[in-house]
């Protein structure tokens, strides 16, 4: 018997943007509580769904500091019901493979990080997101790139969230020269914080004021 699930999410502004569109490198820039995480999050679900045998990879600097950030907010809010069903599982890593989302259609999103290389640069993928990007070096940044020919999709993707406040950042440079596209995230895109009229909601009022 098939189960149907249900999930929701409102994109707005960059997040809608970024759910669109087909660049090779975008770059959603803004303060923390925008939801620019979630929103790179939720596009890689709807890949991973939307195309069997797709493969993905989510890295930061360090493993470890996933575990903490980008992991809990897609298995809180964005991968709760797949995982909840059984459509996705976790699996652990071995000695040979990296730890990975695996779904059901052969989609696989693979997490690690730049300080073990090794273990997520031997494969290849479709798209890469890179949390907190102002960490990684433009060495690292391009070592990723070269491992976007997977080709499942019609198009490879790098997709990061960051805020590269110096001017003179690699990441900021590289968006200024056009080779990353660079979306801006406001809190006003964030549903929590601000509803469809463009209210701010008390939560948002309480995060911002508290701030």
């Amino acid at each position: 018997m098939t189960v149907a699930l249900e999930h929701r999410y409102r994109p707005r502004g960059s997040a809608k943007l970024l759910l669109e569109s087909r660049a090779p490198e975008i770059l959603v820039s803004g303060p923390a509580g925008t939801g620019k995480s979630r929103a790179c999050l939720e596009k890689l679900l709807i890949l991973a769904l939307a195309v069997p045998d797709v493969r993905i990879l989510v890295v930061r600097k360090t493993a470890v500091s996933l575990a903490s950030t980008a992991l809990q907010t897609w298995e809180k809010h964005v991968a709760a019901e797949v995982l909840t069903s059984g459509y996705c599982r976790f699996f652990g890593g071995s000695p040979k493979k990296p730890p990975a989302y695996q779904f059901r259609n052969g989609s696989e999103i693979v997490i690690g990080g730049m300080d073990k290389p090794s273990r997520i640069m031997s494969s290849e993928y479709d798209v890469a997101y890179v949390q907190e990007a102002t960490e990684l070096t433009v060495e690292d940044w391009e070592a990723i790139t070269t491992r976007l020919r997977n080709g499942v999709l019609p198009y490879q993707q790098i997709i990061a969230d960051a805020n590269p406040s110096l001017p003179t950042h690699w990441l900021k440079e590289r968006c200024d020269n056009g080779t990353t596209v660079m979306l801006e995230s406001r809190h006003e895109e964030n549903p929590r914080y601000y509803d469809d009229t463009g209210q701010i909601t008390d939560a948002g009022r309480a995060y911002i004021e508290g701030k």
